[in-house]
């Protein structure tokens, strides 16, 4: 065939020239590509250019300067030289109690730092400790002996209603710290409740919860000047080891675990009275013995090990 091809016709499938009669009965909207003034905007191409960002600054700006005579800005405007007024006020008050208590303008607060060799907080919060049966928290019974001069640890003990009874050392534990009466000293009190919270007994205090019982440990020494504070001896990371030896201890699952930890123990106790070279019984000790009590059995407990354990409750 010589010439161009010509293309085939189609027929019409839409038509545009229809009029269509809307539904009366939906909400109308305006056209989106009307302007303000009811004019559709002249655009010469159907990519728009992207916004220019605008300030937040000059929004704001913007928003006050086109609003700035409607009724609900005055009344913002009259709440906000209320309050203003409001806090003058405050300030006059409390400018007049600084000058009838005779206080300073510059008072500076600072922290209360317990010194060792101080004597007793004179007071402490209570406290509640929540331990398992099947893991007692043997490190109170030492606190108690070991504080009989300096504070009393007053022991309550409540059975939640979770568990249906003690078992032997528990029960044991819980008369021996009852009983406990030391002389005219400062008193914390404390309830332990007996509670299925696993090897890790928890301390609450002002609504925070402190879990496990070495860092109960550590708690109590913070917050007292007794020897088992230990944050000023010059091997105060090596009791901090120590005491997470005692953790693992506990939490141990195995025979060949508990061996090893308790190897370390007794290398760091070596020819020593105590634990961490030291002359007298320390947090470590009193830590190690409630651990070593909870988790092992006598077979597993070396001689000399033995001989201390025997030395922490003739030293309380």
């Amino acid at each position: 065939m010589n010439g161009p091809l010509k293309m085939y016709r189609t027929k019409q499938v839409v038509r545009h020239d229809i009029t269509v009669q809307l539904p009366d009965c939906m909400y109308k909207l305006k056209n989106i590509h009307a302007a303000r003034n009811g004019m559709v905007e002249q655009r010469t191409d159907h990519i728009s250019s992207a916004p220019k960002k605008v300030d937040i600054c000059d929004q704001v700006k913007q928003f006050l300067k086109n609003n700035q005579n409607l009724p609900e800005m005055a009344a913002l405007e009259l709440r906000q030289e209320e309050i203003l007024r409001q806090l003058a006020d405050l300030k006059k008050q409390m400018d007049s109690i600084r000058n009838n208590l005779k206080i300073s303008k510059n008072v500076t607060v600072t922290s209360q730092i317990i010194k060792p060799n101080q004597g007793p907080p004179l007071s402490l919060p209570d406290v509640i400790i929540n331990a398992s049966p099947t893991n007692p928290p043997y490190s109170l019974e030492l606190i108690q002996k070991l504080w009989k001069n300096y504070m009393f640890l007053s022991v309550e003990s409540y059975i939640h209603s979770s568990l249906s009874s003690l078992t032997e050392n528990a029960q044991q534990l819980t008369n021996t710290l009852e009983k406990f009466k030391p002389g005219n000293v400062p008193k914390i009190n404390v309830k332990l409740i007996w509670k299925d919270v696993g090897a890790n007994p928890e301390l609450v205090i002002s609504h925070a919860r402190i879990l496990g019982e070495v860092n109960i440990l550590r708690y109590l020494a913070r917050v007292t000047s007794d020897s088992l504070n230990y944050e000023t001896c010059n091997n105060v990371h090596e009791i901090d080891a120590l005491l997470d030896v005692c953790y693992n201890i506990v939490k141990s699952k195995t025979k060949t675990e508990r061996a090893s930890l308790l190897q370390i123990l007794n290398k760091s106790l070596g020819k020593s009275q105590w634990l961490g070279d030291r002359s007298q019984i320390s947090i470590a000790d009193v830590a190690a013995y409630s651990a070593i009590k909870q988790a092992t059995i006598p077979s597993e407990v070396n001689v000399n090990l033995g001989k201390w354990l025997q030395k922490c409750v003739a030293a309380c």
